[in-house]
């Protein structure tokens, strides 16, 4: 698995530094992480750069997993000296989005697991194959279940049903040009709808290999209100 374009353009593109996007990937590029930080939440963006990092270094969700992210978020903020309006965003809690990939060489074969609305999308050449955690655009229409640093909004992951529907493998044995875009959910919805319906804009973003021409195409479909305004990230991997 390589990692061949990552690239992303922030919701305001005058404050990239507040792009709440964040991805991993391992030394050996055999696992990597895409995750979303939700706005709405207190100090997002570490929070999915901390569970993006995890996964990466250990792909075992489940409730140490958890803790063991949880208190790292908590060690790095100092909750006496923030403002009482600060500490209460704090209690509230944070919360991201997951989308984790395993690729196992020996089998030709990718380990999905998601967690919110990022989305992967594997082609073979530029026809669409597969695509986890939806198949269609209109499951984006429902409230993304999130990772958080409040234990009990984490119980979801306990339930068998959820666990049951967790993860998915996506298999290249039989592809000849296998490629796989992950994305974040606004960049991810606009894709689905393209590469369902054939529409030729999936081979313009197939073919992007630069941050300009991906923030050409974003801002361009923001224009004409074809894709939402949030933060868009996207990741382009061949194997």
């Amino acid at each position: 698995m390589r990692l061949v374009f990552s690239g992303s353009v922030p919701k305001h593109t005058a404050y990239a530094e507040a792009n709440e996007d964040h991805f991993k990937i391992s030394a050996n590029e055999n696992r990597i992480a895409l995750c979303d930080g939700a706005s709405e939440s207190f100090n997002s963006k570490l929070w999915a750069e901390l569970v993006a990092d995890a996964f990466v270094s250990n792909p075992r969700i489940g409730p140490e997993w958890l803790k063991t992210i949880t208190g790292k978020y908590v060690q790095a903020h100092d909750f006496h000296s923030m403002s009482w309006s600060q500490q209460s965003a704090f209690e509230r809690g944070s919360f991201s989005t997951l989308l984790g990939l395993e690729f196992q060489k020996k089998s030709r074969r990718i380990k999905v697991v998601s967690i919110g609305d990022c989305i992967a999308l594997l082609f073979n050449g530029k026809v669409l194959v597969d695509s986890w955690p939806f198949d269609d655009i209109d499951s984006f229409k429902a409230r993304p279940t999130l990772l958080s640093t409040i234990a009990a909004y984490n119980e979801f992951l306990d339930k068998p049903a959820f666990k049951k529907n967790l993860y998915k493998v996506f298999k290249l044995a039989e592809l000849d040009n296998p490629i796989l875009l992950c994305m974040t959910d606004a960049l991810g919805e606009w894709a689905l709808d393209k590469a369902i319906n054939n529409d030729d804009q999936i081979s313009e973003l197939l073919d992007v290999n630069s941050s300009e021409a991906l923030t050409e195409l974003v801002l361009k479909e923001r224009a004409t209100n074809s894709m939402r305004i949030d933060d868009s990230t996207l990741l382009k991997l061949t194997f």
